[in-house]
């Protein structure tokens, strides 16, 4: 949920600065002010995208652990099955 208010925020923030960008990208600007915030959006980019990263590793590793979890659960189910295919027979009776 951070992340995605992170975004946003940069989103904003980027909005706020574009026109900037443009003005500065023709040479047409010398703004100190502007490239500290450049810097500092530069920055914010940097640490989201090293959020985004670890939640995608994050997120793999789970996804491997739940994947591992259901097929042993499938193994236990079948060989239970299996034994009350193979167990001699008394009869079972349904309570």
């Amino acid at each position: 949920m951070l992340e995605i208010l992170g975004g946003i925020a940069l989103i904003i923030l980027a909005s706020r600065t574009a026109p900037a960008l443009a003005a500065r990208l023709s040479g047409r600007v010398h703004d100190p002010e502007y490239e500290r915030r450049l810097r500092d959006v530069e920055e914010r980019l940097g640490e989201i995208q090293e959020r985004l990263v670890g939640l995608a590793g994050d997120a793999h590793d789970r996804l491997l652990d739940l994947e591992e979890r259901v097929d042993f659960t499938e193994r236990v189910l079948q060989q239970n099955r299996d034994q009350e295919k193979l167990e001699p027979g008394e009869p079972r009776y349904e309570h």
